[in-house]
């Protein structure tokens, strides 16, 4: 498509017989203007094309078609334009929308938000940022910004009826979009928040329902009273180290050894002493 709207752009050119300098200044656009035009990168603006056809004396209507073509094949590569009543699918109106700027002359978002003009609070009615999302398919369309679009383009009435009943169609339960600056609304329906309290007995019975099953499976040990006490090592079971068992007669001959030794052990304590106490009054 391309290369055909800049062949017919050639051919008007060479029927003219006029060079690029002369084409720039007969149709008020810049010879680098003109020469990018030619030159089939890309597709030039309608403006250019339509200044340049101009200049050379032929119709508008004809290069206007092939640059609409071209543009199209250019922005959506492979879509065919549908009617409003034709549309199916909100990606399909998407792609409507973008062949109606396309038919507008594809002029920028900017230009757009300007043509919508302000709303009655001095607003801007056509956001640019977010119709550059609803272009590229990333919120939905609403309707107002639907008639704040085609108003920018200045599209016709009865079509401009036709694609809102689309709209009304395939967009009835889109989620609505609160304006610029407006705040979220209040939802009355959601719970209170919890207070630290609240949430500790809603979570004691939790917990104690899973002690109670950990209980049940033997996951979980009661402590006993020596436990709770710290006592534990009292059930501790016995060493493995076993004290000598003695019968009656060796205790008992144990305990009179043991008595004679201290017996023995004091007369030499008692004997010291005297001893002592003799040093002590001995005369020098």
């Amino acid at each position: 498509m391309l290369r055909a709207l800049v062949q017919r752009l050639r051919t008007v050119k060479e029927a003219s017989g006029k060079t690029f300098e002369a084409l720039a200044g007969d149709s008020g656009v810049s010879e680098s203007v003109v020469r990018r035009a030619l030159a089939g990168k890309r597709v030039p603006l309608l403006e250019t094309v339509e200044a340049i056809t101009r200049a050379c004396g032929r119709k508008r209507d004809d290069m206007a078609r092939a640059w609409h073509a071209a543009k199209a094949e250019e922005v959506l590569p492979g879509a065919r334009e549908s009617g409003p009543k034709m549309v199916t699918s909100r990606a399909e109106f998407v792609e409507s929308m973008i062949f109606m700027r396309i038919e507008g002359g594809y002029p920028p978002l900017h230009r757009l938000e300007k043509n919508a003009g302000r709303d009655e609070n001095g607003g801007t009615r056509l956001p640019h940022s977010t119709l550059h999302h609803v272009l590229h398919g990333q919120i939905p369309p609403t309707e107002t910004l639907l008639t704040a679009f085609m108003d920018a383009l200045s599209m016709p009435a009865a079509k401009r009826r036709h694609w809102l009943d689309a709209h009304r169609r395939l967009f009835a339960d889109a989620p609505a979009r609160r304006a610029w600056g407006q705040p979220p609304p209040v939802v009355r329906d959601e719970p209170p928040a919890l207070t630290s309290c609240e949430a500790a007995d809603r979570a004691l019975p939790r917990l104690e329902q899973d002690d109670d099953i950990k209980r049940k499976t033997g996951q979980l040990k009661e402590l006993d009273d020596y436990e709770v006490l710290g006592l534990g090592y009292l059930k501790s079971p016995a060493p493995d180290f076993l004290w000598p068992e003695y019968d009656d007669e060796e205790i008992a001959a144990r305990e009179a050894e043991a008595a004679a030794r201290r017996s023995v052990q004091e007369r030499v304590d008692l004997r010291e002493k005297l001893r002592a106490m003799i040093d002590r009054t001995a005369p020098a």
